[in-house]
């Protein structure tokens, strides 16, 4: 089976930081968020990606390459003008013939077992078959509605009203199954939405399956979901696991890490391989330390997230913030 990965959006909520990294490349622990997503689905038997791209396709094509290192194989679909999910899609029409296929966001992460995942769309019987998770405080305009059966009876505005009461309201969890016939409703060569495409599946009658499934996930749109990722993971809340070594409950770290003895670590907190943190020093709790970073004596960091080779200046104060080496944001 092939993946398409949808990675080419501009990232609009969480600038100003998109302005120097694309969203995918967003790390979590040290590890971007599309690569989180591309292992996962390797470790359950898919080999072949097929990645779009539009804002700052340089950077993710940089890191990525052809996917070998990772043990996969990567190929790219570069959009001049963004396409949007539809018309991504649409573009890879020829690459994607044949067979089921999977698309996956990009930009979120859940725990999936692909195995259910595709026998319930094999049971259903239709074109396309989303990944969600019940969720009962939506509104039936921001939900996407599903019967006991598994089917989707409504979406967002065109909720089924005669279905409400045996109906689930779900969120949209960011991965679906889809069969190549659907391909032949997009229109080509243009910038379309697929939701547009759900629309007229729910309208021919043809239909769409909807598989639910508990658990964590979370997408990472927001400053303040990137934060939680890491909070919730560091506290043993979530399925990411934290790397590096636990020295002590609550403390992880990586390779080569340096710590002046009078330094104090607060947990929960990770410092990434060959961090060096000087005389005085006080990190956490909350607090997720890049690879190479260097925090100066006396300097307090708590609640902060610093992405690789970030020196923090002797004396500084840095309190819930994310900070690269070109910014420093409010985390939510």
């Amino acid at each position: 089976m092939k993946a398409v990965v949808l990675a080419a959006g501009l990232g609009s909520r969480l600038r100003p930081v998109t302005n120097f990294i694309p969203k995918p490349l967003m790390p979590v622990f040290g590890v971007p968020i599309i690569e989180l997503n591309i292992l996962q689905l390797r470790d359950q038997g898919i080999r072949e990606f097929l990645v779009n791209l539009h804002h700052m396709p340089r950077q993710i094509i940089q890191h990525l390459r052809d996917g070998s290192h990772l043990g996969v194989e990567i190929s790219y679909s570069l959009e001049p003008t963004i396409l949007g999910t539809g018309g991504a899609i649409k573009k890879l029409e020829a690459r994607l013939r044949g067979s089921t296929f999977l698309v996956v966001n990009s930009d979120t992460y859940r725990p999936l077992c692909l195995e259910e995942f595709l026998a319930h769309h094999r049971t259903s019987a239709k074109p396309v078959t989303l990944l969600l998770q019940e969720n009962p405080q939506l509104e039936p305009e921001k939900s996407i509605a599903v019967d006991p059966k598994g089917v989707v009876v409504g979406f967002l505005d065109m909720f089924a009203q005669e279905t409400q009461e045996q109906s689930r309201p779900c969120d949209f969890l960011g991965v679906q199954l889809m069969e190549p016939e659907v391909l032949c409703m997009i229109p080509p060569d243009l910038p379309w939405e697929i939701h547009r495409l759900y629309m007229r599946l729910l309208e021919s009658g043809r239909g769409i399956g909807g598989h639910c499934q508990e658990g964590y996930w979370k997408d990472l749109g927001t400053l303040a979901a990137y934060r939680d990722i890491h909070v919730e993971a560091l506290e043993g809340r979530g399925p990411v696991q934290v790397p590096g070594e636990q020295r002590e409950k609550g403390i992880w770290l990586g390779r080569g890490t340096q710590l002046v003895s009078d330094a104090k670590l607060h947990p929960p907190v990770f410092l990434g391989s060959f961090a060096r943190v000087e005389s005085g020093a006080c990190l956490g709790p909350h607090t997720v330390v890049g690879n190479g970073c260097v925090i100066g004596s006396g300097a307090r960091v708590e609640g902060s997230i610093l992405w690789d080779q970030v020196r923090i200046e002797p004396g500084a104060v840095v309190r819930n913030r994310l900070v690269g080496r070109e910014f420093s944001q409010p985390l939510g």
